[in-house]
């Protein structure tokens, strides 16, 4: 149970956490965090040319979780590969694919999946469209985004080995000159009728050095969600902000009646969560922004204040999980449930990143981080240095040392360390 345990939490903090990026133009807007970088690299091809390009990684990773009370300690590696295929059409029409596979070698088995695939068209440059699977930029800050309901995976802690899977459905970006812009979401994915669908709209408008933006979102039997971001730079310091609001909170929670466990929507009116992030660069040396350094704070109203890890007595489950599991803890019903969000699961949380480039040499990045549930007093501190040279190859060194007491969200598990190894090349 214990190494289970162990993965699960290793697995939900491996992934990295990716800035937002402003949606200035057409070739912005319909980028994302994962793959604009790819894209981007070749000059756009005049739009009576064909264009078809390819490109892709391979990363190879060693993984060892380390317990204090224990002689031998869970080893994982495996290796994931990625291709991506940008075709470039006439009339500004593009399309993209990216194919993610993993090779687990303790199992000796391949997984694969179709991270994103969509098509880009447009309408006389006046609105910009986007179907498919795809990644979204939604929301501002660096790791919580209370304003985003569309991405199905949410930005974690560290970096991520792979990309964050696709949502699928229908995006537009409609801009009014640079001041005015307007995106929408029509999400597709789930429904199995035409009233399941799911969507959310968003206006964006720029006011002197602030850019900030309106949206909401609402699907049936959710409440709607109403949100507010911005962001913006005071003398040298930028910040970014968002807040979202809803009647009522579309989360699933536990709680114990009368000896049996149970899920349940709270009924809290007018729930609110947020998240402010402030960030500047300083110069070292000869190079300025060289060290940088941010900070971001979230507030989740609804979270939980008393720690259901810390509770061992044992209760009846309900629900589907009673049949294969009928009784046991509150860590054991939440995880079971699959009702546990790493970095979701409190009121309080706060977290620190730093970088420092050219670290010893100039292709190497130093990277110190630290996220902590301030309600339970558990975190993790995430040291790293990561290597990349001209020739598209990679190396990584990463540790992480989950802090704070035992039982708690981020030492449920009983790990003390994770260490990870890393090297891939792109191409």
């Amino acid at each position: 149970m214990k190494i289970n345990k162990a993965l699960l939490l290793a697995l939900a903090l491996l992934p990295g956490a990716a800035y937002a990026e402003d949606a200035a133009s057409e070739l912005e807007m319909f980028g994302s965090s994962e793959v604009v970088t790819q894209a981007a690299a070749a000059p756009a091809a005049p739009e009576d040319k064909r264009t078809l390009g390819f490109s892709g990684e391979v990363i190879s990773v060693m993984e060892d979780v380390v317990y204090s009370t224990s002689a031998g300690n869970p080893f994982n590696s495996y290796i994931v590969g990625n291709i991506m295929l940008d075709a470039r059409l006439k009339g500004g029409v593009k399309a993209f694919a990216n194919m993610e596979a993993t090779y687990q070698s303790k199992a000796r088995q391949t997984t694969s999946v179709l991270r994103e695939v969509f098509l880009d068209f447009n309408l006389n440059r006046r609105v910009y469209f986007r179907t498919g699977k795809q990644v979204l930029q939604w929301g501002r800050c660096a790791l919580w985004n209370p304003t985003d309901l569309i991405n199905v995976e949410k930005k974690t802690f560290t970096r991520k080995i792979g990309y964050r899977d696709g949502a699928y459905g229908v995006k537009f970006h409609a801009p009014f000159g640079t001041a005015y812009n307007i995106y929408g979401f029509l999400d597709t994915g789930s429904a199995g009728e035409d009233r399941d669908l799911g969507g959310a709209l968003k206006l964006e408008l720029l006011t002197g050095k602030t850019e900030m933006a309106f949206s909401g979102w609402a699907k049936r039997n959710r409440r709607p969600v109403f949100g507010y971001d911005l962001s913006s730079r005071l003398g040298r310091v930028d910040i970014a902000g968002e807040v979202s609001a809803a009647r009522r909170d579309n989360t699933r929670f536990i709680r114990d009646n009368g000896g049996t466990l149970e899920t349940y929507r709270k009924r809290d009116e007018w729930v609110t969560k947020a998240a402010l992030n402030l960030s500047r660069g300083f110069r070292l040396g000869n190079f300025n922004d060289r060290l940088n350094v941010g900070t971001e704070f979230f507030y989740n109203q609804t979270g939980y204040t008393k720690n259901p890890f810390r509770d061992k007595a044992a209760y009846a489950f309900s629900g589907p999980l009673a049949l294969l599991l009928p009784a046991g803890t509150k860590a054991q019903f939440l995880l079971g449930n699959g009702l546990y969000e790493p970095n979701y699961l409190a009121r309080y949380y706060g977290a620190v990143f730093t970088s420092v480039s050219r670290f010893i040499i100039t292709d190497m990045t130093l990277n110190m981080n630290y996220i902590r549930n301030l309600n339970d007093s558990s975190g993790v501190l995430s040291t790293g240095v990561s290597y990349k040279n001209l020739n598209d190859f990679s190396a990584g060194c990463l540790v992480n040392a989950f802090l704070g007491p035992a039982h708690s969200e981020y030492t449920f598990s009983g790990a003390k360390l994770l260490i990870q190894l890393t090297a891939g090349v792109s191409f």
